[in-house]
């Protein structure tokens, strides 16, 4: 080929490549993009919580920004912004203030632990940013609430009174000892539990704590075999769950005591640590009975991890919010927060809608379900 005829074809392809360029500059440029922030535990002994989260925010992103969404004839994808809160309320605070300060989020996800849940609270109603939290249990976190913030999971003032008679019919116990995390969640249920249990007869023998992390019980069932209680609630991440139980049949309290778990103690990840053995038979309350075969497919093949109730929430969470957003053909707050407030959408567990009662604002109406390790299963109860 000539020099000339080189040349030219080197123009021609510097100016296909140029085409395609603006092309897709152009194309880039017609999608808009609506960012929401995220604040939850990814590393210290709470990471569990936010690991799962993101699993599940994950795959519902997957899903919007694969379809987009429509605002004013004009296509949207999501953007998440998330930080580390590492379960401490001062991260929590910080984290939202930055993702509303300095990001300019529309809308934010997350706490997952209660204690920075009612730390961020005021700030969304400050700041007017709608929040959903789909992990927080505490009741003051949505007891009396907040105008801007949202919670997709039953609270402890809710379980309380759905699971404590179950167990009552199930397990018939007379006297219960508690073993719970030493924060807003774990007292909580000690408290609600107890307002349950004390009028149908059932005496507390033992309420005892633990601070976040611990790994040594051996004090604690040293308490429980003086005590002697017919039943054991115990309350933490499935990591401590493990220790505790494995601890507990350790000392030969199993043998006499029936242990039974809060919702961390219905989930897969904690019949991995602690070892199908050491929970058969065991109890917990979990907050969903099953998901579809193909939502544990998508778990399994993208993270090679099996379903956790806070992917679930996640996922929920996301899609709920991404809903929002397109209802209110908006991606100002306070239109979004307007139409989370209208919410009807059919999630992977239950129908999600909010509403105030008893107290309670911008709440999701859910029961727990007793269930029961059998053969490496979990088994619901009722």
């Amino acid at each position: 080929m000539h020099a000339y005829g080189k040349r030219l074809l080197a123009c021609l392809l510097v100016a296909m490549c140029s085409v395609v360029l603006t092309m897709t500059t152009v194309l880039a440029a017609d999608v808009g993009v609506v960012k929401v922030g995220y604040t939850g535990p990814f590393t210290g002994p709470a990471a569990e919580f936010g690991t799962n989260g993101w699993r599940g925010i994950q795959l519902a992103l997957e899903d919007i920004n694969a379809k987009g969404i429509m605002i004013k004839g004009k296509k949207h994808v999501i953007e998440i912004i998330r930080y580390d809160s590492v379960c401490q309320p001062t991260d929590a605070v910080s984290n939202v203030k930055k993702l509303i300060l300095q990001d300019k989020v529309s809308a934010i996800l997350g706490d997952h632990c209660s204690s920075c849940c009612v730390a961020v609270v005021p700030l969304c109603d400050e700041a007017k940013i709608p929040g959903i939290t789909f992990e927080c249990a505490a009741d003051a976190v949505t007891k009396p609430g907040s105008e801007y913030y949202f919670r997709i999971r039953a609270p402890v003032g809710l379980i309380a009174p759905l699971f404590g008679p179950s167990l009552l019919q199930k397990l018939k116990p007379r006297s219960m000892s508690y073993l719970v995390i030493n924060d807003d969640y774990g007292t909580g249920l000690v408290d609600g539990l107890k307002k349950v249990m004390a009028p149908l007869g059932v005496k507390t023998t033992l309420v005892d704590t633990f601070e976040r992390g611990n790994t040594d019980f051996m004090v604690n069932m040293a308490k429980i075999k003086m005590e002697k209680p017919d039943l054991v609630f115990f309350a933490g991440t499935a990591t401590e769950g493990a220790m505790i139980l494995k601890q507990a049949k350790e000392a030969g309290v199993t043998k006499t005591v029936k242990f039974v778990g809060a919702e961390e103690m219905g989930e897969m990840e904690f019949l991995e640590q602690a070892g199908a053995s050491v929970v058969e038979g065991v109890y917990a309350y979990t907050l969903w009975k099953s998901v579809p075969a193909e939502f544990t497919k998508r778990i399994r093949d993208k993270f090679d991890a099996p379903v956790h109730y806070v992917q679930v929430f996640g996922y929920d969470a996301m899609k709920v919010l991404a809903a929002a957003i397109e209802s209110a053909q908006s991606t100002k707050s306070e239109d979004i927060k307007n139409a989370l407030k209208k919410t009807n959408y059919k999630g992977l567990t239950a129908q999600i809608s909010f509403s105030n009662f008893d107290g309670y604002t911008n709440q999701l109406k859910v029961a727990p379900y007793l269930m029961q390790w059998k053969n490496g299963q979990r088994t619901i109860v009722d």
